[in-house]
């Protein structure tokens, strides 16, 4: 008995162990597997960086990213002179250091840390450079910084790391064709990517706002097409074919794969109002200022439609060396297909009923135009839902089980749901929220690592066909309603520090769903090492969201709700209020547990200085986001509303309305299946009717003429104001809601 209770208690301290070694790592995406050696290697100025026949490039690039923050001048050579305080790169020659396919092998790599030598080794080049990466991240944040740093030591524990990852399609789309960003941007978030070892950048380059790349023989789709508005209002921009050559040799050395895309047919207005041929009838267009869909779209049915893209093809493909490209294909809208002569007599000749097959055919054809380059189609899941007859690849993102679909009809997949991965959607519906896409919910850092690319559901044997997952930074923003200004005279890159806010920390979390195995991502443990990284965003010059500080506990206590809290960045300070007003950057420092008499008393802020802050943690009143429209002065739930029949609700505003003047009185609705509807509304006063507002309004999840308004004229002190208004439920009486009056 006593040997078999020493065996679960070493084994206990085995698994204690495992966890402690695992909290002490900080390195994300969390490696497949870790182990300490007891060692530590410091980094000095008689380091050297030795390396293998064809790694001078991941040799230099570790040199550049070591010398600025240490100061040092690290002798770089390919042949080894010393055994001792060296980092030697290597290619492995033993085979794959983890198990995988043939895919990901590649990207597979050893570290070791010892006390005098680090190892990294990797099946490639790719590999290697993947190994320097986790290196950095085992160095504090200031090595991130391009300026010197006081610090004096630069140690790395020691380990012994072996990694690979899980699925090979890590991506980022990166939406320059609504609103350009520069090619400085575009490296530096090739940088940004690389970080977290993400491996395809989707380069969105055309859409219906903006043409983005340089084609020779096509020179107005950059001198019409890469610029909307006049005057002073006129922006835009495009690449050159050197840009795009200097783009593609920087993410290459870096291990990121750039995917060009061409939308078609439709989100191609850009091109059309540069070539109006293009288009079924013909007319000049310009490239709008303002988000939309156009019904513009190439025309099928003509063949020098067909020529212009061939042409396009051939000099894209002259300057990106991915074997893929994305051809867009999603909402197109067929109205001109349906009147044009040529589209119908394309339609007959083919034999097809709809103008949806006619777009089968157009993507058959773009197929099999970019076969003969070796190139395989990506598209939104829309192209697959229809023969194909080469394999695609389809971006999922609006409806997981079109991967089955996908899967069953020998395609690939790549999910970039819109639920966990459009980070053009805040993290959070908190006031004071980025101004971000509202027709989803907000997509916060834990509900990005809540993704599974291999879908529930989905036969094992499909695993394979699952390339990975990817996030989209969509830009509609800048050009929907009012737009997110730069300001020149001081060269602030608002639109740059817009997308950093939106990309981090999420981007990390999709990360590590893509390369650390699944049954070894934990959210919790994520958590506490993602809290180490905003430093090294600082020292590295990334923007980013600061997040809130996290409520541990609000306890209901004899004197109110005792609340906890933890930080969520390491170094940085929680700052509180107790008064019913925001916290500030000059509020009292948190240090302990707070007991304020009710929770709406308190507000709490993440700051990490003065001028990088978070949004404020607080706890709304019930109807606190209804503020705006007045005065709390009734409360609907499913007993006041009479079912399908319109009722009388009564609504008592005495003391609400307290002088003459203008009211207005609204209705929102809460929660509940059934939408309020109204007829009218009559004011009373002491009993006698004095105004009314009749007509039919509602409101439920959205609302129309949802406010009446009323004028008194005869206002009397201590005079009992109610309203009568005829309301039902649209459906049944599950309605809930409440009503404010607000003086105009």
């Amino acid at each position: 008995m006593k040997t078999r209770l020493n065996k679960w208690v070493m084994l206990a301290v085995l698994l204690m162990s495992s966890l402690s070694m695992y909290a002490q790592s900080n390195i994300i995406p969390l490696p497949t597997s870790v182990k300490e050696n007891g060692a530590s290697f410091t980094i000095n100025g008689q380091t050297k960086i030795y390396y293998d026949k064809g790694l001078k490039q991941q040799a230099d690039l570790l040199y550049a990213a070591l010398s600025p923050a240490t100061g040092y001048d690290f002798v770089v050579s390919d042949q080894k002179k010393a055994a001792k305080n060296i980092i030697v790169l290597k290619i492995s020659k033993g085979g794959t250091p983890i198990g995988k396919t043939d895919a990901l092998n590649k990207e597979s790599y050893k570290l070791s840390v010892k006390n005098d030598v680090i190892t990294i080794e990797g099946n490639s080049a790719v590999g290697v450079f993947y190994g320097t990466q986790t290196l950095l991240q085992m160095l504090p944040a200031e090595i991130y910084n391009k300026q010197l740093q006081r610090k004096g030591i630069w140690k790395i524990k020691g380990a012994e790391i072996a990694d690979a990852p899980s699925y090979e399609w890590r991506g980022m789309m990166l939406d320059v064709a609504r609103y350009f960003f520069g090619k400085d941007y575009v490296l530096k978030f090739i940088d940004m990517m690389a970080m977290y070892k993400m491996n395809v950048l989707h380069f969105h380059l055309v859409d219906d706002s903006g043409w983005r790349l340089e084609i020779k023989k096509y020179p107005k789709l950059t001198s019409v097409g890469a610029w909307r508005g006049e005057g002073t209002e006129r922006t835009g921009g495009y690449y050159t074919q050197e840009d795009i050559k200097e783009i593609v040799t920087y993410a290459t050395a870096r291990g990121v794969d750039v995917i060009p895309e061409i939308e078609l047919p439709a989100h191609a207005l850009a091109s059309v109002a540069a070539y109006p041929d293009l288009c079924c009838t013909g007319e000049q267009y310009t490239v709008p200022t303002q988000h939309s869909i156009s019904k513009e779209i190439y025309c099928v049915g003509k063949e020098s439609t067909f020529d212009f893209l061939a042409d396009v093809f051939k000099e894209t493909f002259a300057l990106f060396p991915s074997k893929y490209i994305h051809i867009g294909g999603d909402e197109a809208q067929y109205d001109r297909w349906k009147t044009c002569p040529h589209c119908q007599k394309r339609k007959k000749e083919l034999g097809v009923k709809t103008e949806k097959e006619m777009q089968v055919y157009f993507n058959q054809r773009i197929q099999k135009m970019v076969k003969a380059y070796h190139k395989t189609i990506v598209g939104w899941d829309e192209i697959i839902e229809d023969g194909l007859k080469e394999k695609a690849v389809g971006m999922i993102w609006a409806d997981s089980k079109k991967a089955f679909k996908a899967s069953e009809a020998g395609h690939y997949s790549v999910m970039a749901l819109t639920g966990f991965c459009y980070f053009d959607v805040a993290e959070s519906n908190i006031p004071g929220e980025v101004k971000a896409a509202t027709w989803l919910q907000p997509i916060s850092l834990e509900k990005v690592y809540q993704l599974n690319p291999m879908i529930e559901g989905l036969d094992a044997k499909y695993r394979p066909q699952i390339l990975g997952a990817e996030a989209t930074l969509w830009s509609d923003q800048f050009i929907h309603g009012t737009i997110l200004q730069e300001i020149a005279a001081i060269n602030e890159n608002r639109s740059e520090k817009y997308f950093e806010y939106l990309t981090f920390p999420r981007m990390s979390a999709l990360a590590e769903v893509c390369w650390t195995p699944h049954e070894r991502q934990s959210w919790p443990d994520f958590e506490k090492r993602i809290r180490t990284h905003y430093k090294r965003y600082d020292n590295a010059g990334f923007g980013y969201r600061v997040p809130l500080p996290k409520l541990i506990g609000n306890e209901k206590t004899a004197n109110g709700f005792t609340i906890k809290l933890e930080k969520d960045i390491e170094g940085a300070e929680i700052r509180y209020t107790t008064d019913g007003t925001r916290a500030t950057v000059y509020s009292p420092v948190y240090t302990q547990a707070v007991t304020v008499p009710k929770l709406s008393d308190f507000s709490a802020i993440t700051v990490v200085n003065r001028n990088q802050y978070s949004l404020p943690l607080y706890f709304p009143e019930k109807y606190d986001k209804f503020k705006k429209y007045g005065q709390l002065v009734a409360e609907w739930k499913p007993s006041s509303v009479k079912g399908k029949d319109f009722g009388t609700f009564e609504i008592n505003a005495t003391g609400k309305i307290n002088e003459n003047g203008e009211y207005v009185l609204s209705f929102w609705y809460t929660e509940g299946h059934s939408r309020l509807e109204i007829k009218s509304v009559e004011l009373y006063k002491n009993g006698v009717k004095i105004a009314e507002d009749v007509h039919d309004g509602y409101t439920g999840t959205n609302q129309e003429n949802n406010e009446y308004k009323f004028k008194v004229d005869a206002y009397e002190t201590g005079a009992a104001f109610t309203m009568k208004a005829v309301v039902r439920g649209d459906v049944d009486n599950d309605s809930n809601g409440a009503v404010f009056i607000k003086k105009q």
